[in-house]
């Protein structure tokens, strides 16, 4: 029986980076059986940190670790015939494939959908890229940082914060934000693709664009036009932030919107006669005296911590959290009782701790089955066993460099 929700699918990845191996991860860690091919030079992202001791090494990338478990590994030259002839037998036998080939190079490399999808009929390939497979755009080049401005995300960032556009221009997103967006985008495309096929039998291929992944997430701008008005820019100060600052840092912290909301923060504030003005009692009368209403209740705020202020939230339920760094994240007593991070053992890298499971299933629940390979772990397994290869053939593809083996 196959584990996991996703384990009777096969997914080959060809592609580096974020998007393309977080798209398969998704199925991985679900349960599907991913092959992932890597150049001879391995993938971008075993350059990329953080690595153990901050010394730099191929096989500990966390960055890679993370982007790649569940999946197993090949190292092939598809600069070689030979190397893209293998890939184009391993996509034969896949029901997704992931790539993230420049828009020409699918054709020049023989790995276009056409020629693919003609051996696998069944096939269903995504491909992902800046700014898609058409369009004025398709040529240009592209990143995270891009496709966060260009999808529009980056007009409205921080969200209802500036007073002076001039002065404060769009901030940069952390953690590669574009990319994560369009690799989900990619992949739950991919799986309606896979329920289209389960119900009329047909692969097809799938164009996702990091620009319109990204537009997808915008707020006001885009509903703005949706409605025929001019695009508001969000960023812009309209009424209450989000975000405000109390004696250790900031909380989340916007009850202003809600009456309920407001009427249990003046409770917490312990009722001062401001706060219990009729001025105040509407949603429209805080918005419109908005620059009294803020500074007072940051006021209040500045008296006490994240956490005093989360449980007073809390026990009134009014919408609030601290805004944590990354070592309170770790040792967040939330995500310890969700067991959210788990820890991951590597034979290179040793444990290393990741994010879990963005959903829980009971039935077939999320699990990491094995670390991310090391470079060409998995290439004598899957060139013999799977397509076929003798070992004089093997031998051969490894002495001409087509392919690579993990160094034992």
């Amino acid at each position: 029986m196959a584990q996991g929700a996703l384990g009777d699918l096969r997914v080959v990845e060809y592609a580096q980076g974020v998007t393309g191996p977080f798209c398969a991860k998704a199925f991985a860690d679900l349960g599907a059986d991913v092959v992932k091919v890597e150049p001879p030079g391995g993938d971008v992202s075993r350059g990329h940190g953080p690595f153990p001791e901050d010394e730099p090494h191929p096989e500990k990338s966390g960055r890679f670790l993370y982007l790649n478990t569940n999946k197993r590994g090949v190292t092939l030259d598809v600069e070689r015939e030979e190397g893209r002839e293998l890939l184009r037998e391993l996509a034969g036998s896949a029901d997704i494939f992931v790539a993230d080939l420049a828009p020409t190079a699918y054709g020049e490399l023989g790995l276009d959908y056409e020629t693919l999808s003609a051996r696998n009929p069944g096939l269903i390939m995504v491909c992902v890229s800046p700014y898609g497979l058409t369009g004025p755009y398709r040529d240009y080049q592209g990143s995270a940082f891009t496709a966060f401005h260009v999808g529009g995300m980056g007009r409205e960032t921080p969200y209802n914060e500036i007073t002076d556009s001039e002065a404060f221009p769009p901030l940069v997103d952390g953690g590669d934000q574009g990319d994560y967006l369009t690799a989900w985008t990619a992949a739950i495309t991919a799986l309606i693709a896979v329920f289209h096929r389960s119900t009329y039998g047909t692969g097809q291929l799938l164009d996702v664009s990091a620009m319109e992944a990204v537009a997808g997430m915008t707020r006001m701008p885009i509903a703005s036009i949706g409605y025929g008005q001019e695009p508001k820019i969000s960023r812009e100060k309209a009424n209450f932030p989000w975000v405000m600052p109390c004696k250790d840092g900031y909380v989340s912290f916007a009850p202003f919107l809600l009456d309920h909301w407001w009427r249990a923060v003046v409770d917490m504030m312990g009722s001062p006669g401001w706060a219990v003005s009729e001025a105040f009692a509407t949603t429209m009368g805080r918005v419109q005296n908005a620059d009294v209403v803020e500074p007072l209740t940051v006021e209040w705020l500045m008296e006490h911590t994240r956490q005093e202020i989360y449980e007073m939230a809390l026990a009134r339920s009014v919408a609030c959290f601290p805004v944590n760094t990354m070592g309170e994240v770790l040792d967040s007593r939330q995500y310890a009782a969700r067991d959210f991070f788990v820890d991951v053992d590597h034979p290179r890298a040793g444990t290393q701790r990741q994010p879990g499971a963005a959903g829980i299933y009971s039935g077939t629940p999320w699990a990491v089955r094995r670390p991310a390979p090391l470079l060409g772990e998995h290439t004598r397994e899957v060139v013999c066993g799977e397509l076929g290869r003798t070992e004089e053939e093997l031998a051969a593809l490894l002495g001409a460099g087509v392919v690579g083996e993990a160094a034992r």
